[in-house]
C-alpha cells in the first residue's frame, strides 16, 4: 500500500542515490550530459518520483527492475555507446549496494538481529539515517575507485574488469556476512537465489581481470620498447647529420690542401709533392671502416658505434658476411644492432683491464646471426631474473635487452645470453 511519509524518505534516498550517480558518470571518463542542463535535470526529477514512488511499495523484485532500468537511462544520457552504458550501471549499482551493505553490517554488528532491524527501520527518520550513511560510505568507496584508478607512475587506467572484480567480490563477502549474522532467522529466497551463482562468476571475473592486466602490462611494455626505440633512431638521425656536417669539413680541408699541390706540380717540385701526398693518404678523417658489407643499415650502424669505441681505446675485431638485399625492417634492424653495441659499450665502461669486443654478423640457412662477445667485469645487475642496466637512472634505461627480445620474436628469432667473469655474450637469431 502507498504511503506519502514513506513515498517522501524515498524522494530523499534517491536524490542522495542520483547526485552519487552524477558524481560517477561524470568522473567515469570525464564527460558530461549529452542533453542540455535544464533537459538533465527534468529528465533525473520525473525519473527520481517515479523510482520513489515504485520503492513506496518496498516490493522486492519490482524496485530492483526499476532501479537497474533508470539506472540504464541515466547512464545513456552520458554515454552513447552501450558499452560504456553497461559497465557504468553496474558499477553505480554494485557501490550503491556495498555502501548500504555495509550500513546493514554496522547495524547487525550493534546486537540487532533481522527482525529488530526491520522493526528499526520501520522509523522514517532512521531509516533517513541509515541511507545516509549508506550513501556517505558508497562515495567514500568510489572516491577510493577513482583515486587508485591509474596506474603507479603511469598514465595507464586500470581495466574496467578490475574494479567489476573488485565490486562484486565486495558484494559476496558483505552478502554473506548478513546472512551468517542473521542465520538464526529464515533466509530469504532472494539471499540463495544470488549466492548460489556467486562462486563460478567470481571464477570467471577473476580470469578475465588476469587477462585483462597481463594486456595492459603487455601494452605498457611494448608502448615503451616503442619509445626507446624512436629514441634512438632519434640518435641515429643526430649521428647522420652530424657525419653529414663532417663530410663537408673534410670536403673544405680537401680544397685547401689541394691548392697547393697544383702549384707544386706546376713548378716541378717533385720531392715536395711526393711527401704532402703522402701526408694527405695518411689522413683518416672519416674514420676507419669496419663493415663494407654492402647493406646501408648494417654497415652505418656497425662503423658510427665502433667508431666511437675505437676513439675510447677499445680493440675491435668484426666480421660481416651478409648479402646486401636481407629481408629485414631497417628500423628493427638498427635497433638490434645498436642497442648490442650501446650494451656492450655500457659494460666496457666497467672494465679496468683491457677492452675488448668482437663484432660478428652472418647470414645462414635463412637465418642472420648476430654475435657480439665483449670483455666484462663480471658484474650483473638482475631484477626478476633479467639483467637491467647498470646506470641510476633505471627507469629511462636498461630496456635494450627487452628491446633486442621483443624485436627478435617478431622474427620468429631468439635471443642467447652467457657470461662469466671475464666476458659477456650475446647471440641473436633472425628468421629472415
Amino acid at each position: 500500500m502507498f504511503d506519502i511519509q514513506t513515498f517522501f524518505v524515498h524522494v530523499y534516498e534517491n536524490i542522495l542515490q542520483f547526485l552519487l550517480i552524477y558524481f560517477l558518470l561524470s568522473q567515469y571518463k570525464s564527460t558530461k550530459p549529452r542533453v542540455s542542463k535544464e533537459k538533465f535535470i527534468l529528465i533525473l526529477s520525473v525519473l527520481l518520483i517515479i523510482q520513489a514512488f515504485f520503492n513506496s511499495f518496498e516490493e522486492f523484485t519490482i524496485n530492483v527492475i526499476v532501479s537497474t532500468i533508470i539506472q540504464i537511462i541515466i547512464s545513456s544520457l552520458f554515454f552513447s555507446k552501450w558499452k560504456d552504458v553497461f559497465l557504468s550501471s553496474i558499477i553505480a549499482i554494485a557501490v550503491i549496494d556495498i555502501g548500504e551493505g555495509i550500513a546493514a553490517m554496522l547495524l547487525l554488528g550493534t546486537s540487532y538481529s533481522g527482525q529488530d532491524l526491520d522493526q528499526f527501520m520501520l522509523k522514517p527518520l532512521n531509516t533517513v539515517l541509515v541511507l545516509t550513511i549508506a550513501r556517505l560510505i558508497s562515495l567514500v568507496l568510489l572516491l577510493i575507485i577513482l583515486r587508485f584508478r591509474k596506474v603507479k607512475g603511469g598514465n595507464s587506467e586500470l581495466p574496467v574488469i578490475y574494479w567489476l572484480t573488485f565490486l562484486f567480490i565486495t558484494m559476496k563477502d558483505i552478502l554473506w556476512i548478513l546472512i551468517l549474522l542473521d542465520s538464526q532467522v529464515e533466509i530469504s529466497f532472494y539471499y540463495w537465489a544470488a549466492v548460489i551463482p556467486i562462486l563460478p562468476i567470481s571464477y570467471i571475473l577473476f580470469y578475465y581481470t588476469r587477462k585483462a592486466i597481463e594486456n595492459m602490462v603487455r601494452t605498457q611494455v611494448k608502448s615503451k620498447l616503442l619509445d626507446e626505440k624512436n629514441k634512438y633512431y632519434e640518435q641515429q638521425l643526430v649521428a647522420m647529420k652530424q657525419t653529414l656536417e663532417l663530410q663537408k669539413t673534410v670536403r673544405h680541408d680537401l680544397k685547401n690542401k689541394l691548392s697547393p699541390l697544383v702549384y707544386l706540380a706546376e713548378n716541378g717540385k717533385t720531392a715536395e709533392l711526393v711527401k704532402q701526398v703522402q701526408e694527405l693518404g695518411s689522413l683518416n678523417v672519416l674514420g676507419k671502416i669496419y663493415a663494407e658489407s654492402g647493406n646501408v643499415t648494417i654497415d652505418y650502424i656497425i662503423n658510427q658505434n665502433l667508431q666511437v669505441l675505437a676513439s675510447k681505446g677499445v680493440k675491435i675485431s668484426c666480421e660481416i658476411n651478409v648479402p646486401n638485399d636481407i629481408d629485414i625492417v631497417p628500423f628493427d634492424l638498427s635497433t638490434i644492432l645498436g642497442n648490442l653495441i650501446d650494451n656492450s659499450a655500457e659494460a666496457l665502461d666497467h672494465v679496468k683491464d683491457e677492452k675488448w669486443i668482437v663484432l660478428k654478423v652472418s647470414y645462414q640457412v635463412g637465418f642472420l646471426i648476430i654475435h657480439v662477445t665483449n670483455s666484462f667485469d663480471g658484474t650483473v645487475r638482475l631484477d626478476n631474473n633479467k639483467i637491467i642496466s647498470r646506470k641510476k637512472d633505471t627507469k629511462n634505461h636498461g630496456l635494450g635487452l627487452n628491446s633486442i627480445t621483443t624485436t627478435a620474436e617478431e622474427y620468429s628469432g631468439e635471443v642467447t645470453i652467457k657470461y662469466d667473469e671475464k666476458k659477456f655474450d650475446v647471440i641473436v637469431k633472425l628468421l629472415v
